[in-house]
């Protein structure tokens, strides 16, 4: 990896911002907190280039131990092939280390990024490769509130690269959400986003909609089609998926238990998906952040070429369709995060599990087939049901030749299961 040459222009923070009619506000020593709690764009430079980098070892260290599943090209690096690593993005011609926004508070991010150790991914991990760096605390900060912080932001970048030939050293994603070939995977503790696990016992507690019923018929002396704690035995087995830069271990149950997942401490209920299902998630975040994202991204530009952006129709489409686009990514890399893949039972149809296939007769319908899955891939045309609905609810643990009733909205239905598979 080389550098580009540091006979391409001196940029600092001031100057960018006003280059692009932006109210500058700074600077501020890093560390400091920033005045205002605006949403904006806000940069980091340190007081003049540096021909080489000084990247401190112990930060290094800390890093690798509280990110234990980091690796560099597939491989846990030592503490000098890490900071060789760093030093080869290192811009010597340049002064300015970062480029950021905050689309809620420039001030909040940066407290964030203060507090948050290098290699945590929490409260706040946005530059992190700030860290490295003995001379950080000589960094000041310039910053701009504006409406718009992600384009803004785009457009300082775009700037700063056509001028630099490369993004600055701690801006880990281009304009357009593309990322930098770093070679490194699993940099933040917590991006093995489930750990592998040995479950041979889960007690399942109800959901909000079993509590809610069993409340009712607890009033009414009914009996419940389930019971109010239903300890079951699962296999647990081990894929991998790709998520991002990094990989992770996802489990594949069959059983259908609702476990939590832990992250950072707090339970998060798992995603149930098909192997399949997992696969057109990765699919569609592909898609969108690789395709769509830098269309609309461009759409506003164009727009804002235009000039006047208060009657400007086509800025406002391109924004509102940015702000459902980011959305949606932000699910699917939720979705995606906390995947429990269901694996297909191959054990001869004994039992209805998450996962199940099942063949069920009723007098009103006759044969019907349902696929017990989870809700984010739940399609009733298709078959496939959740194990949250009705039908899946009551169909959960029985057997070829049960007979379950079930209240559905055209009213009470006997549903015999034929087969399971």
């Amino acid at each position: 990896m080389t550098n580009p040459s540091s006979s391409s222009p001196l940029l600092n923070g001031r100057d960018l911002l006003r280059a692009n009619d932006l109210p500058v506000e700074g600077p501020v020593s890093w560390g400091r907190p920033v005045t205002g709690g605006a949403p904006g764009v806000f940069i980091v430079e340190l007081p003049a280039p540096q021909a080489k980098v000084s990247i401190d070892p112990d930060a290094i260290r800390d890093w690798l131990g509280r990110a234990p599943s980091l690796r560099l090209d597939g491989a846990r690096p030592s503490v000098a092939e890490l900071q060789t690593r760093l030093a080869s993005f290192w811009l010597p011609g340049q002064q300015i280390v970062f480029i950021g926004s905050s689309q809620k508070s420039v001030a909040a991010r940066l407290a964030g990024m203060y507090k948050t150790p290098l290699g945590e991914r929490r409260p706040q991990p946005a530059g992190y490769w700030l860290k490295t760096l003995k001379d950080i605390s000589k960094a000041r900060i310039w910053w701009a509130p504006t409406s718009d912080p992600v384009l803004y932001e785009d457009t300082l970048l775009e700037v700063f690269i056509k001028a630099a030939g490369a993004p600055p050293y701690a801006v880990l994603v281009r304009p357009g959400g593309q990322g930098r070939d770093h070679g490194l995977t699993a940099p933040l503790h917590d991006d093995e986003a489930i750990k592998r696990v040995k479950v041979t016992k889960v007690t399942r507690l109800p959901d909000a909609d079993e509590e809610a019923m069993l409340l009712s018929m607890s009033r009414s002396n009914a009996r419940p089609p389930l019971k109010v704690k239903r300890t079951v035995t699962r296999k647990v087995k081990v894929s991998t998926a790709t998520v991002g830069p990094s990989a992770i271990e996802t489990p594949v149950v069959r059983r259908s238990t609702k476990t939590a997942i832990k992250d950072g401490g707090r339970g998060v209920a798992p995603i149930h998906l098909t192997a399949e299902g997992l696969a057109a998630l990765h699919t569609e975040l592909s898609e969108l952040t690789d395709h769509r994202r830098p269309e609309v991204i461009q759409r506003i530009k164009s727009a804002r070429e235009l000039g006047d952006l208060s009657e400007n129709a086509d800025y406002e489409a391109a924004r509102k369709e940015q702000s459902f686009l980011e959305g949606r990514v932000q699910q699917l890399e939720q979705m995606i995060k906390y995947a429990v893949v269901i694996e297909a039972s191959h054990e001869g149809g004994s039992e209805v599990v998450l996962g199940s296939t099942v063949v069920v007769e009723t007098d009103r319908h006759g044969e019907e087939t349902f696929t017990i899955v989870g809700s984010a891939e739940a399609d009733a045309e298709a078959g496939k049901i959740s194990f949250t609905s009705p039908i899946g609810r009551a169909l959960l643990g029985r057997h070829p030749g049960e007979t379950i009733r079930v209240q559905v909205p055209a009213g009470m239905l006997d549903y015999k299961v034929v087969r399971v598979r």
